[in-house]
């Protein structure tokens, strides 16, 4: 063979080699792109209706006798379900938080469980008596790795505002107000507490459920003599 044949040959090898390289590189960029993360921002309120939910709200007044709440944000997958446990990672934004590292906590190691399309970010929030005083931010953001790309624009961070004022709940609407439960006051809330345990929120029940509490802490209202803090009569306007 000549030495410009042979020259030919091992030409055509090395572009071949590289070529089999980039196809190799283009999969594997291809295989973590396809896999991305967004967190889900849309709530059902009904059958027929959904409500987009930017920052959610905590107040530890509304807990009776809790010292940690727990928040679990949903972050869904988009791309081939996983065959393990795969690592993701989240940073918290400083420039959007004003919460301290003594009243929060995220776990040590974050995980994106196999054969899931969708798993749970939990954030603990720590009652500290600084928070009596005023309300606090803490704003995460989903960051890309060797594992995922980020999803949809507009969907990487969530928010958490918490505090440990005595505010009305978010989910104490008029038509709680007018149909079940009658004006709010800090002391009818712990008293709705008191009397069905284990309660904390009417977001997500159904009008059965609603009607029971409202008719249970009737009831215990009248059991107990309790009244409001000025001493006017504590009423529901439930029958």
């Amino acid at each position: 063979m000549k030495n410009k044949d042979i020259m030919y040959t091992l030409l055509l090898g090395l572009l071949a080699a590289l070529s089999l390289v980039s196809c190799d590189k283009q999969e594997i960029e291809t295989y973590h792109a396809n896999r991305s993360l967004f967190f889900e921002r849309w709530k059902q309120t009904s059958a027929t209706a959904r409500e987009r939910i930017d920052t959610v709200g905590y107040s530890f007044s509304h807990y009776v006798g809790e010292t940690e709440l727990t928040h679990e944000f949903q972050i869904k997958l988009i791309g081939a379900l996983l065959e393990e446990d795969t690592e993701y990672r989240v940073s918290v934004v400083d420039s959007l938080t004003t919460a301290t590292g003594d009243q929060y906590s995220l776990p040590e190691k974050l995980m994106f469980h196999k054969g899931m399309a969708s798993d749970v970010l939990p954030v603990t929030l720590k009652k500290a008596p600084s928070l009596k005083d005023k309300q606090v931010y803490l704003t995460l953001r989903l960051v890309a790795n060797e594992n995922f790309g980020l999803g949809y624009t507009g969907y990487s961070d969530v928010k958490i505002r918490f505090n440990d004022q005595e505010v009305i709940p978010l989910w104490w609407t008029q038509e709680v107000t007018d149909a079940y439960l009658g004006k709010y006051s800090f002391k009818k809330l712990e008293t709705i507490i008191a009397a069905n345990e284990g309660f904390s929120t009417f977001e997500g029940l159904s009008d059965t459920e609603k009607r029971k509490i409202a008719l249970k802490t009737k009831a215990y209202i009248l059991a107990n003599n309790i009244k409001e803090e000025n001493g006017d009569p504590m009423e529901i306007p439930m029958y």
